[in-house]
């Protein structure tokens, strides 16, 4: 096995679907829970527009000890982006699954998600 930091493990997916920031915090802790990471303290969030720039919707920005999740949200747009970059290899379709609890869909084509390995060494 790696030295933690060695890769960085990523992935982002667009979700259909829009939730009060409660709830996208509460999906959030739940897709950490879900791929077995930690998260290391409360979400930032952060609102917008801000002085009238940065489109309607919300960035959260959440560190774990294996690295970190952000989600940006876009409910004129009715849905998400969220990012995760980890340390420790996860399941990406787990994620899929969290989606489906909360009520959102995860996009599957290719066009709306990735996954990619970074090499440190």
């Amino acid at each position: 096995m790696d030295a933690l930091g060695a890769r960085m493990h990523s992935f982002g997916v667009a979700l259909k679907g829009t939730m009060t920031e409660v709830r996208w915090l509460a999906f959030l802790q739940a897709v950490v829970s879900t791929i077995g990471m930690s998260a290391v303290t409360a979400p930032s969030v952060f609102t917008y527009p801000v002085d009238g720039k940065g489109g309607n919707g919300q960035t959260v920005f959440l560190p774990i000890t294996e690295s970190f999740l952000a989600l940006d949200t876009w409910a004129d747009h009715d849905g998400a982006y969220l990012f995760i970059c980890s340390c420790k290899p996860f399941d990406g379709a787990a994620v899929d699954n969290v989606a489906a609890e909360f009520g959102l869909t995860s996009t599957t084509d290719s066009g709306g998600r990735f996954s990619a390995e970074l090499n440190l060494t």
